[in-house]
């Protein structure tokens, strides 16, 4: 881990030690000493450095491209951000998604939602999780952010006046499919992480009642 992430993530933890409130549960199912692809619900800006210091793993996300500008890129290059074009994972960032998973011990975070919520509730996922797993054979970690969405600007890195909950759930893989490859097998399988990370979630970030569901192209490891 860099010592530019552990200065950024230091200070996060401190400024909400000082004006906010952070818990973290599901510590225990972080797999030790392996990379994973983190996915998790996205509400605000400051959900990356969230679920960075969560995970307390080499921190690597994709982010979309507008957000690289001076000075902030030099903020999203501490966190190991790569830029896309968003709803659209192009070559090269599929291509470097893979290489950070193939490293010892990363964190690799995706939102599957593509772009923060706008009326909070948990939105339909893309696929681009799906497809790096499924390529990469990676650990999948599900992350619930809950209570972020009042950070609405980045001057609340530095007072973040807000209460936020982040649940870590049970590390899970996709099963080896013996169907082809096409967009419907890849549209179910998303449905499922974006179950997981439900399942995490208060019912208010929820469209409906989460109901639960037997898990046929995913398993809990």
């Amino acid at each position: 881990m860099s010592k530019l992430f552990k200065i950024c993530d230091f200070g996060l933890k401190f400024t909400f030690f000082l004006f906010g409130d952070l818990r973290i549960e599901g510590f225990e199912n972080i797999p030790k000493n392996k990379s994973v692809l983190t996915v998790s619900n996205h509400l605000s800006i400051i959900d990356p450095a969230l679920c960075a210091s969560a995970v307390g793993k080499e921190s690597k996300f994709l982010a979309k491209k507008e957000l690289f500008r001076f000075p902030f890129n030099i903020f999203l290059k501490f966190y190991g951000a790569f830029p896309i074009n968003r709803g659209n994972l192009n070559l090269s960032a599929i291509n470097w998604a893979k290489k950070q998973l193939s490293s010892k011990n990363n964190s690799l975070l995706i939102f599957p939602e593509g772009t923060r919520s706008k009326d909070l509730k948990l939105q339909k996922g893309f696929n681009g999780a799906t497809m790096i797993a499924l390529d990469t054979d990676s650990t999948i970690l599900p992350v619930s952010i809950s209570g972020s969405e009042k950070c609405k600007n980045y001057l609340q890195f530095v007072f973040p006046r807000m209460s936020v909950k982040i649940k870590i759930g049970k590390p899970f893989k996709i099963n080896s499919i013996s169907e082809s490859k096409n967009k419907d097998l890849y549209d179910k399988i998303t449905q499922e992480i974006m179950h997981r990370i439900s399942d995490l979630l208060p019912k208010e970030y929820l469209k409906e009642e989460n109901k639960k569901i037997i898990y046929k192209y995913t398993r809990t490891i």
